[in-house]
């Protein structure tokens, strides 16, 4: 059998394609924990934000401003200028299916994702 020659440029140039598809490939099969986002929705508007993200948004609704807060995987409504404040009162959500909702300001809040998070909880039903 003949041997192949190897020439001195070829091992590096094998070595980086290896590492580029590695790379390439983590990047596009890792799902991470953003897989979940938050859809806040408002009378005008909808924002859509992953649940890793750390934000602030000041939602016009139809009383005035609600107040949602995402921070360490999970969103909740922190203000807003509505009597009741149901919407305050229901904590921070960070599993797939949860919402919070300010009817008088008409401003809505619900995580979505692929994470696995949307098991059924039987002790809850």
């Amino acid at each position: 059998m003949k041997e192949l020659p190897v020439k001195p440029l070829d091992i590096p140039v094998i070595a980086f394609a290896v590492v580029i598809t590695v790379i390439v490939g983590w990047a596009a099969f890792d799902r991470g924990s953003s897989s979940s986002h938050v859809i806040i929705r408002s009378p005008d508007r909808s924002w859509l934000f992953p649940l890793d993200a750390e934000e602030r948004v000041s939602v016009p609704g139809f009383i005035g401003e609600t107040l949602v807060r995402i921070h360490g995987g999970r969103a909740a409504i922190v203000s807003s200028p509505c009597g009741a404040q149901t919407c305050v009162a229901a904590g921070s959500l960070g599993k797939n299916g949860q919402w919070a909702a300010c009817l008088p300001n008409r401003v809505f809040l619900l995580v979505e994702g692929t994470d696995g998070a949307n098991d059924i909880d039987a002790a809850a039903y």
